[in-house]
């Protein structure tokens, strides 16, 4: 009984600790998405950051087994469309071809001296001087042949496509990216080989906040600039726009898409940042902005909000706003915030005042 008691009386101290520990550790953290107030006119400065990759690249593999005699192609070589870029030894694969058209050569010569002997003894069953069983016997052989015919031709035909299968060519001019065997090594069929990005063309998916995804087609000019290749900026398009947004930071993939500059190409993996100048009129100064969804009315009150994030404590403060009219970025706040602080967007209806958070990733802060 007492070694009981004293278990009881070491859980119930244990248990006042842990207590105390979630209450020392203070308020639960809130994980919030943010944006940094800004003025309309900073928008015709915004660029997004992403990374370069192919827009076409293709990694290359023999149909077939054998030998690999010729892979000359190094890293960073470049490639053009229909060149060669890598074969097997073809001697094993046209020595099957000989052979099964010779086997077809021998097929065929059976085939025809069958036919002959049939349309021989069908004239002989007409004239009544010999046996319709005999013919059905001719018939029979004639079929045999035929079937012999059609499965050599088949053989044959898988052999010719054996061979083809042998030889790489480029399916348009790219740059040599990677190379996985060595020349005169053996390999199984559909063992990558070589893989090849196009060397014409590269894009870059970068995410784009929802409240932007409006004026995309407002959108004039768009450059993206590589600080790998130093101060150049590539004209870009915009060849896709995601119609669903990350769950995790709101956002929504945009593809764009450039040629490659002269000199030095963009490598997949390279980063990049683009910039998009909107027509003349397109985004109306109307000064600061919010989302409409980071505008909220506490209970009591008839005044518009908003919760302000302090970087240094990481925590939220409730504060009243003058607002103006909306457009497509948001809504104009006319009075009770500064530009460069930060707002919440997303998780405000879970918060209350001193309340700690902790930024999403996709913040805008």
């Amino acid at each position: 009984m007492k070694r009981l008691a004293l278990i009881a009386l070491a859980t119930l101290a244990l248990a006042g600790c842990r207590e105390e520990e979630t209450t020392k550790s203070g308020k639960a953290v809130r994980p919030v998405r943010t944006m940094e107030v800004t003025e309309t006119s900073a928008l015709h400065e915004r660029f997004f950051v992403g990374v370069a990759r192919a827009s076409r690249e293709a990694t290359m593999s023999f149909g077939v087994p054998g030998t690999v005699r010729t892979f000359d192609i190094g890293l960073g070589e470049t490639v053009e469309e229909g060149g060669l870029v890598a074969a097997l030894d073809p001697a094993p694969f046209e020595a099957e071809v000989a052979r099964l058209e010779a086997e077809l050569e021998s097929a065929e010569a059976t085939l025809a001296n069958a036919k002959a002997q049939t349309d021989r003894q069908r004239v002989l069953v007409e004239r009544e001087v010999a046996a319709e069983a005999k013919l059905d016997s001719f018939l029979g052989q004639e079929g045999s042949a035929v079937a012999a015919v059609k499965a050599v031709q088949a053989a044959l035909d898988k052999a010719q496509l054996d061979l083809s299968y042998a030889r790489l060519t480029a399916p348009y001019d790219g740059i040599v990216v990677a190379t996985y065997v060595e020349n005169f090594e053996e390999v199984a069929g559909q063992t990558p080989i070589i893989r090849i990005v196009d060397a014409d063309r590269i894009e870059m998916v970068i995410d784009v906040p929802e409240r932007f995804i409006s004026i995309l087609p407002q959108i004039e000019d768009i450059s993206v600039s590589f600080p790998a290749l130093g101060d150049v900026a590539l004209a870009a398009e915009i060849t896709e726009v995601g119609t669903e947004a990350s769950i995790t930071t709101g956002t929504f993939p945009v593809t764009v898409q450039m040629d490659q500059p002269d000199g030095v190409p963009v490598l997949p993996g390279m980063t990049g940042r683009a910039r998009g100048i909107p027509r003349p009129g397109a985004i109306p100064d109307i000064g600061l902005y919010v989302p409409a969804q980071a505008v909220f009315t506490p209970e009591g009150s008839d005044a518009p909000h908003v919760w302000v994030v302090d970087q240094a404590s990481m925590t939220v403060t409730e504060r009243p706003v003058t607002l103006g009219g909306a457009g497509s970025l948001g809504v104009a706040v006319q009075d009770g915030l500064n530009e460069g602080e930060i707002v919440v967007t997303a998780g405000a209806s879970s918060l209350r005042s001193g309340q700690d958070v902790i930024f999403l990733d996709g913040g805008e802060n």
